[in-house]
């Protein structure tokens, strides 16, 4: 299993990615960040934005409508509502939890603010925070100092100020979501946890620094966080060099779909058929490569693997 040695590390109030300003910062860093969520594809069709107003307007009938797809295409109805919590609660906390971690700054969002781009599929793929949301550092930040920067006495209080932020922000979508189905605010709120701690797993690009993973294990236990369970998160050295692994601290249900065909083997990208090789589908239950239901080393194992394989495709140096 991949070990911890002398992992890379920063200055705590050292940003992982720098920039002079916070708005350079979102366009440098949090921009591509969120990039990476679109679709590789380029899939065509109009991508319009909505604001939380819009989601729970009338009864919450876009959530209501995206809902019913999902169960209607065989998704358990608690599943269906774990993920729409996980979109749009959990993309909100992500971004938050991103900033945190690189950006060594915290985002303090505002419901009336944030905005979700919608994916021609009819999910979200994007959560924007808005340009003028406010942002707080600790002192001794590069940012501590400029008029738009709230600056506070330490990384502690910056990460009450982001999670009490955050939770005021994204609690409207969480208590609608729990109106869908038979399904408790804890599971729903562990997808917010989740996003928030987990924000840096899945980027092999993203320079590693132990102290990232410090900041986001101390902010994710935040006294007076409304999530119960939270994520493991650790630096380690990996066969290419080092890496960001985790598991997350609840589950999104997704074992319990009806299991789809087989994939035709011929049909299947080289870097799918290794993976299915390594990891046969049968093997085992479905769980997904990040989920507490399955064991430490075995998520790790997955993630490594998949490390492996994206940065190879990439042609990404080892360090």
């Amino acid at each position: 299993m991949p070990t911890l040695t002398s992992a890379p590390t920063t200055a705590p109030t050292c940003p992982l990615l720098v920039a002079d300003t916070p708005r350079a910062w979102f366009a440098a860093h949090l921009v591509p960040f969120q990039a990476a969520h679109d679709d590789p594809a380029g899939v065509a069709g109009e991508r319009r934005r909505i604001a939380v107003a819009d989601l729970l307007a009338d009864d919450a009938r876009l959530l209501r409508a995206e809902h019913a797809r999902l169960t209607a295409d065989g998704t358990p109805p608690a599943a269906a509502a774990k993920w729409l919590a996980g979109w749009y609660a959990g993309g909100v906390a992500e971004v938050v939890g991103f900033t945190l971690a690189a950006g060594a700054a915290a985002l303090l969002p505002e419901t009336a603010a944030l905005r979700f781009r919608l994916h021609p599929g009819g999910w979200p793929d994007r959560a924007e925070v808005g340009e003028d949301v406010a942002v707080a550092v600790p002192a001794g930040h590069p940012w501590a100092g400029r008029p738009d920067v709230r600056v506070v006495a330490d990384e502690a209080a910056l990460a009450a100020l982001a999670v009490a932020a955050l939770t005021a922000a994204v609690t409207p979508v969480v208590q609608a979501c729990r109106t869908l189905a038979k399904v408790g605010l804890a599971a729903l709120w562990a997808e917010v946890g989740d996003g928030f701690g987990l924000p840096v797993l899945h980027r092999p690009d993203l320079p590693v620094a132990a102290d990232v993973v410090h900041r986001l294990q101390e902010a994710v236990r935040t006294p007076g966080r409304p999530w119960r369970k939270v994520p493991d998160l650790r630096v380690a050295r990996v066969p290419d060099g080092w890496a960001y692994l985790g598991r997350k601290g609840g589950c999104c249900l997704a074992y319990q779909c009806p299991a789809g065909p087989e994939p035709d083997p011929a049909l299947l990208d080289e870097r799918t058929r290794a993976y299915l090789e390594r990891f046969p589908a049968g093997a085992g239950p479905r769980y997904c490569s990040t989920c507490s239901l399955r064991d430490l080393a075995g998520c790790e194992e997955r993630q490594v693997f998949w490390r492996e394989q994206e940065r190879a495709a990439r042609g990404t140096p080892a360090g």
